[in-house]
């Protein structure tokens, strides 16, 4: 018998493919991306074949788990993960984040698809340049742990529930100050498999 999954103020209808998925509440994803060398998550996220990704690759994996359903379309998700920046940063990273996902899209008996963000909290261990800044403009305020916000696409067939393919804008950044007076931060553009069981 499948776990059940909480539902708040809302259920799925019978024969809604998202009744399978959340069978599956836990989750492993893989992860690549590219980092990029700086600027600001609104012109990256619109524009980024205009970034600047400088030498960094990141690899990691993750694990989610889904808490609950809201409102029929909303699900909940708590993640924690970790990877690796290769390249000119050399650093190891890890994050801990809840996720919003939106799932009620019209086509989703074609092609499940679910929007996604999160809040929470990301660590590395040496910064990147995006966040230091340079010799002639350093950065006078930093932190290892910096805010989570991931913006989030899942793409699945309905038929293989168990199979998605996400991508995602993983960006780590002070918040606007809240962070050690951090207004800097870095962003990674993934791709990731994501195996639900």
């Amino acid at each position: 018998m499948a776990p059940t999954l909480p539902h708040f103020w809302g259920s799925l209808p019978e024969g809604d493919p998202r009744i399978a998925r959340d069978a599956l509440r836990n989750s492993i994803s893989y992860w690549v991306g590219a980092v990029a060398e700086d600027g600001i998550l609104r012109e990256i996220a619109i524009q980024p074949w205009d970034a600047n990704w400088g030498n960094d690759t990141f690899y990691g994996f993750s694990y989610s788990r889904r808490l609950a359903r809201v409102w029929r379309d909303f699900a909940i998700d708590l993640e924690g993960g970790v990877g690796y920046r290769v390249g000119e940063t050399n650093t190891p990273e890890a994050w801990f984040a809840f996720y919003a996902r939106y799932d009620g899209f019209p086509w989703r008996n074609r092609l499940y698809t679910s929007f996604g963000l999160s809040t929470g909290l990301d660590w590395v261990n040496v910064l990147p340049t995006a966040e230091t800044g340079t010799a002639q403009r350093p950065e006078p305020n930093r932190s290892k742990i910096l805010h989570y916000f991931s913006p989030e696409l899942v793409f699945s067939l309905p038929s293989a529930p168990q199979h998605e393919v996400a991508i995602r804008y993983a960006h780590r950044s002070g918040m606007f100050g809240l962070f050690n007076d951090v207004w800097e931060g870095s962003n990674v553009l993934q791709i990731g498999y994501r195996r639900r069981f």
